[in-house]
């Protein structure tokens, strides 16, 4: 399959899946006293992956016209070979399954520096960028959560 083909699938599924996350944000309570309520949150969130869903069918569209008015046709193999992705995609899953399994004994901040850690080793980035971008944002998610919107973190 094209990268552009991919592309389209992951576009409309990203936006398909924002759209359900907001229909059943509605059946969240109201809240009492607040300017906002439970339901702000996945809305916020939804609506970043429409744009996000938007912006790929928008560079798939891309694609597909570059590789019609190229002499070749565009081929998977020139985005890397498709075992890649797989485990890519593999890696992520069993470490997201092991951060849930994990982030109750250890706690929120080491579990979560750990796991942006070797994700970010994974797909590429070096030890040294590894380390200070999985510290940063561990440290703006917690600031954010804990302090700012005091959501209590394990």
């Amino acid at each position: 399959m094209n990268a552009w083909k991919t592309d389209i699938i992951t576009g409309i599924g990203a936006i398909t899946f924002a759209g359900f996350v907001i229909g059943i944000s509605f059946r969240f309570p109201a809240s009492r006293g607040a300017d906002f309520g439970p339901s702000l949150f996945p809305r916020v969130i939804a609506v970043a992956l429409i744009l996000l869903g938007t912006a790929v069918l928008l560079q798939s569209r891309k694609g597909r016209i570059e590789a019609q008015n190229a002499a070749a046709p565009v081929t998977e193999g020139q985005y890397g070979p498709a075992s890649t992705g797989l485990r890519n995609v593999a890696i992520t899953v069993a470490a997201i399954v092991v951060y849930i399994v994990v982030v109750e004994k250890l706690g929120f901040i080491p579990t979560t520096a750990v796991f942006l850690f070797v994700l970010m080793k994974v797909f590429g980035l070096s030890a040294a960028r590894s380390l200070v971008f999985s510290c940063l944002c561990t440290g703006f998610v917690f600031a954010l959560f804990s302090m700012v919107l005091r959501v209590i973190l394990p």
